[in-house]
Parts: structure tokens; sequence; C-alpha cells
């Protein structure tokens, strides 16, 4: 069980600082595959804000996760499909709503 905690808190952290960093400091060469076609994204500000924030929050909630884990470990088999659907719908939703920011 430590072993899930502590990779889960590992992640939730790494993500968190990613996020922080895309977000507010505008590091959007951090995001996958932007550093190739960084000219074709119409406003760089709002989409580093966009991916940030959702990066940011799915840092958070890994860490609640975590945290959660750690604290009641009976509830482990809500958590981690709860962490896993929350992956899957900021996912989409990232994906979605930065198509408006990229020319194609």
């Amino acid at each position: 069980m430590w072993i899930i905690f502590t990779v889960l808190g590992t992640l939730g952290c790494i993500l968190s600082i990613l996020g922080y960093l895309i977000k507010f400091k505008n590091k959007i060469q951090l995001v996958a595959g932007v550093y190739k076609n960084e000219d074709k994204i119409k406003d760089k500000k709002d989409f580093a804000s966009l991916v940030g924030g959702n990066v940011l929050i799915l840092g958070l909630i890994f860490c609640a996760g975590a945290l959660g884990i750690y604290i009641c470990p009976s509830y482990k088999e809500l958590i981690e499909p709860a962490l896993l659907l929350s992956l899957l719908v900021i996912g989409i939703l990232t994906y979605t709503k930065s198509k408006k920011y990229i020319e194609m």
C-alpha cells in the first residue's frame, strides 16, 4: 500500500510543479509536441493557462488521492478508479479545448 501512496504522491507533486510552470511561468515548451509547433499557437498565454491549469488540477487530485489512500486504505478500491476517471476526463477536456488555440 505504501508503494501506491508514494507513486501517486510523487506523480501528483510532479504534475503540480509542471502545471504551475506552464500556467504561471508560461513555459509552454513543457507541453508535449509544442516545441515543434510553437509558431502555430494563436494565443500562447491562454493556451498555457488552459493546459497548465488542468495539469495543476490533475496533480492536486493525485496528491489528494494519495493522501486519501494513506489515511483510509480501505477506500483504495474507490479512490483508484476515481483517479483514473479524473485523468480521462481532464485529458479529454484539455485536448478538445486546446484545439481552438492551435492553427491546423
